[in-house]
């Protein structure tokens, strides 16, 4: 009598391509099966719950017959839409390959991480209407911020504390959601009480928002 000892074993490498993102984009896994075992493999099963397509078999079943035989190497695809609601949250995006079989009935699994850079930032350009005076009148300041980092904007305050009245909210939030998306365009409006102080003063009056 001989007896057979089986060892039915797999790995599993999961790569994702790119590592590290900036904005939106599809972010490509590839997991790669190696049967380490001295058992041919049958139903295999690779899973990636994250994904937005795949796990889908690409190559490496040589003859063809659905079963991983010793030594053979199967390559799979997957993809993630990362969205701008990722970019916004910033954790890194990490996605987990798991494979079983008949013989292999835990899991085998392997991580792939793509880490989230953000930036935010934004600029702000403002005017006054009229530049010059000669005597006391109103003076209307319009306050322009714009996101134009890669990351939405919370909590916005917009501030000129000379300013009689605002600075007040006038357009740019295209959804009404007090958030400022990437490449927002907010607009602002203020006014100032020009006086005879002023005018007798006659420095510049000069507004920082």
């Amino acid at each position: 009598t001989t007896t057979i000892t089986q060892s039915p074993t797999l790995t599993v490498t999961n790569t994702v391509a790119p590592t590290d993102i900036a904005a939106p984009q599809t972010l490509t896994y590839t997991i790669v099966v190696d049967n380490t075992g001295n058992t041919s493999l049958t139903n295999v099963a690779v899973v990636d719950p994250q994904a937005t397509t795949g796990p889908a078999y690409v190559s490496g079943d040589s003859n063809s017959n659905d079963i991983m035989e010793v030594d053979e190497t199967w390559t799979y695809t997957a993809t993630y839409e990362a969205t701008q609601a990722d970019i916004d949250n910033g954790s890194d995006i990490v996605h987990t390959a798991s494979v079983t079989t008949t013989e292999v009935t835990t899991a085998v699994t392997d991580d792939a991480t793509t880490t989230i850079t953000q930036s935010p930032t934004l600029t702000v350009a403002n005017t006054v209407a009229p530049t010059d005076i000669a005597a006391p009148q109103t003076l209307t300041y319009t306050i322009v911020v714009d996101n134009t980092g890669n990351t939405s904007l919370t909590n916005v305050a917009v501030v000129d504390p000379q300013a009689t009245t605002g600075p007040a909210y006038v357009s740019g939030d295209s959804n009404s959601n007090d958030i400022m998306e990437v490449d927002e365009t907010w607009t602002y409006t203020a006014t100032y009480e020009a006086t005879q102080a002023d005018i007798d003063n006659g420095s510049d009056i000069v507004h920082t928002a």
